[in-house]
């Protein structure tokens, strides 16, 4: 097929399907509501509010479990008898050793060490001058019990995989709104009891319930902001729903600074969600869901109230909706891997999202050690992600998603590499690394903004959510599996640097099989899809 010229890439009327080229088509939805208006401005400010606040917990991951100094109150032997202090610590790989006593003023002076651990201690003490309560004062987990606030986390970790998977197929078979508002009630139920539980144990089981029903939320809201709007709003209005992720940094910044106890801080966050879980009451569901699935009187009713609010009213009857064959109004998430040209794109997709999951994590275990304490982290966290969220929003707009997508890949790789020929320890606070993490850092929070809407825009509506759900449940894999790879700096300090260079330049090559959906209309069915051979970049 002939080459297509630069004017109709930026076509706000969106007339090629994303993955095929078929005869030119507008956008049936928006041939009634319009590319944006009223109505999907208020819809998606509903999304927005009932979906952003739950990522607030995933971040209170981070300031549930702060380091905070502690000492043992009371040790005992074997048999029950009182071990009376002072206690004597021994550190071998040190060598040295410690007289101890109980109290705030014996605390150890030194930076990295939080307290000591003394056998037999039946009962730690903590300094509460600036966290009032959290999870390690909860329940004690320092020395032989730390390993369990560590276990937390991780379950935690695969809550997020889950709910992303999870909610793709609820999303895709049932509708996206009853996805969020299933996920949205179920989170602050949880949320609540998460916060008075009085048993580790049940507290892992109900904070791993309420973390999988975060990002499930979210991931379907992605999923209904982008189906509803055509153009450049598309762009605008779906990525905006990136700035979910740092306005909940900053939610969660504020909440643990002004409480400092992690009790409040879900019954802050779960007060949010449920103002969003009532507002859902005035949310339709998904006209482009509706219409993938044949349900064409509901998307007529969903699109006349739309045109209405938009100052171009249409009745239902007068509305005229193209139905999807019967097989294509179905589909779920095994039709995917079973088309061989989706298939394909879906795979280098999956790697994209556990490369770049795989180098944001693998950078957040070692950001302390660039940084100061907790806070400052998260600032600079977020003082990075919203230039880089603008910075993909207008990439996507203006030159596509594809290329930028190659670009920051690469260059991620690319500040890694460097990294290697800098001596460390030798310029004041390593300051040239700690620039090219910066660099890396931003680039990859670029490319993480793309691949929501890249990977939305390939795939069909019958089975989008699937696909997106899927692809963040692999980014999820990846950023577990980055805390290991993080670990091998213990034997070398480059064997990280080396792995996550290579993936991040590995997955900008890899997206040159990709098409660019720039400017093209997104696919209903895989009908839309079905008519097209894989072919290499340079096969025309």
């Amino acid at each position: 097929m002939g080459g297509k010229g630069k004017g109709e890439g930026k076509d706000a009327k969106e007339t090629d399907p994303a993955i095929p080229k078929a005869a030119p088509q507008g956008d049936q939805i928006t041939q009634v509501i319009g590319e944006v208006g009223r109505w999907q401005l208020e819809k998606i400010l509903i999304v927005f509010i009932a979906a952003a606040p739950g990522l607030a917990h995933i971040f209170h991951a981070g300031f549930i479990t702060p380091k905070q100094r502690f000492w043992c109150a009371q040790a005992m032997d074997e048999a029950g008898v009182d071990i009376p202090p002072p206690w004597i610590v021994d550190y071998p790989e040190k060598n040295k050793s410690y007289t101890v006593y109980p109290g705030m003023g014996n605390l150890t002076t030194e930076k990295k060490l939080m307290g000591h651990c003394i056998p037999g201690c039946m009962d730690y003490d903590f300094d509460h001058s600036f966290w009032v309560s959290t999870m390690i004062t909860e329940w004690d987990l320092v020395c032989e019990k730390s390993w369990l606030k560590t276990l937390a986390k991780l379950l935690l970790f695969t809550g997020f995989a889950l709910g992303s998977f999870c909610s793709g197929l609820v999303s895709d078979r049932y509708g996206r709104k009853t996805a969020i508002w299933i996920s949205s009630i179920t989170m602050v139920v949880f949320g609540v009891i998460t916060s008075f539980v009085p048993w580790y144990p049940l507290f892992v089981v109900t904070w791993w319930i309420t973390g999988t029903m975060a990002i499930a939320c979210y991931t379907a809201a992605f999923v209904w902001t982008m189906e509803i709007a055509a153009g450049k709003w598309k762009i605008y209005l779906g990525m905006s729903m990136n700035y979910s992720w740092p306005i909940c940094r900053l939610i969660i910044a504020g909440l643990a600074w002004g409480f400092r106890d992690w009790h409040w801080h879900l019954r802050c966050i779960s007060a949010l969600v449920a103002v969003g879980a009532v507002i859902l009451f005035w949310l339709p569901e998904s006209p482009r869901w509706l219409i993938a699935r044949g349900r064409m009187d509901d998307a007529k009713k969903v699109l006349s109230d739309a045109s209405k609010k938009n100052g171009m009213p249409v009745e239902p009857e007068q509305i005229m909706l193209t139905p999807p064959s019967a097989a294509a109004s179905k589909g779920g998430f095994l039709d995917i891997m079973r088309h061989p040209t989706l298939r394909v794109h879906v795979l280098i997709m999956y790697f994209n999202w556990f490369t770049t999951a795989f180098i944001m994590y693998g950078l957040a275990l070692s950001w302390q050690s660039l940084t100061g304490g907790l806070f400052l982290n998260f600032i600079i966290g977020t003082i990075l992600d919203f230039p880089a969220k603008t910075l993909a929003m207008v990439l996507a707009q203006k030159v596509g998603r594809k290329y930028p997508y190659m670009i920051g890949s690469t260059t991620t790789g690319v500040m890694f590499f460097l990294t290697l020929f800098i001596e460390r320890d030798y310029y004041p606070s390593n300051w040239p690394i700690v620039v090219l993490a910066l660099i890396g850092n931003f680039t990859t929070t670029m490319c993480f903004a793309i691949l929501y809407m890249y990977t939305g825009e390939l795939m069909p509506t019958t089975v989008r959510a699937a696909g997106v759900g899927s692809s963040s449940l692999v980014s999820k894999i990846g950023g577990t599996l980055s805390t290991t790879v993080a670990a091998l700096a213990d034997i070398h300090p480059a064997i990280p640097t080396v792995i996550f260079a290579a993936m991040a330049i590995t997955s900008g090559a890899v997206t040159f099989f990709v098409p660019e959906t720039m400017g093209r209309k997104m696919p209903e069915t895989f009908d839309d899809i079905e008519r097209v051979e894989f072919k290499a970049p340079w096969k025309k």
